[in-house]
């Protein structure tokens, strides 16, 4: 079975395309802050567009977010203001599911200097763990939409 090759640049980089789309194990303590109050919480992936996190209780699609976190190795916060995209609530009549009770975040606005932080941190998790990452899934049944 032959797998499409990612494109890449000379450096061994992923394209910005690819890089938008890869979402990278991220299981990492995160603070999230919105109308309804403050949530220290678990995120499970990391984007350069957005983050899962577990939420037992998300916040209807279209909340504003802010989310607070360090990256590995950086005692520096990065911030963002996000959006719920997405939700996934529990179904306890249903098999378990591989994504817990959660909410996926976008993020709709980050300081320049947070942004290149969060692509670096991307780059260089592409290219040392070029098996462990994923690709955003297309048209996955969730609430909410996108």
């Amino acid at each position: 079975m032959n797998k499409a090759m990612a494109p890449r640049s000379d450096d061994d980089s992923p394209s910005e395309e690819v890089l938008r789309r890869v979402r990278v194990p991220f299981i990492r303590r995160v603070t999230l802050a919105w109308d309804g109050g403050r949530l220290s919480v678990f995120a499970i992936d990391l984007a350069l567009n957005g983050a899962f996190v577990e939420w037992p209780s998300p916040p209807p699609v279209g909340t504003p977010v802010q989310i607070t976190f360090r990256l590995p190795d950086n005692e520096i916060p990065l911030a963002a203001g996000c959006r719920v995209a997405w939700c996934h609530r529990p179904e306890p009549d249903k098999e378990r599911r591989p994504l817990p009770a959660g909410a996926g975040l976008e993020f709709v606005s980050i300081a320049p200097d947070d942004a290149a932080r969060l692509h670096d941190y991307l780059v260089d998790y592409y290219r040392r763990e070029p098996r462990a990452r994923r690709f955003s899934p297309h048209g996955a049944p969730r609430e909410g939409g996108s």
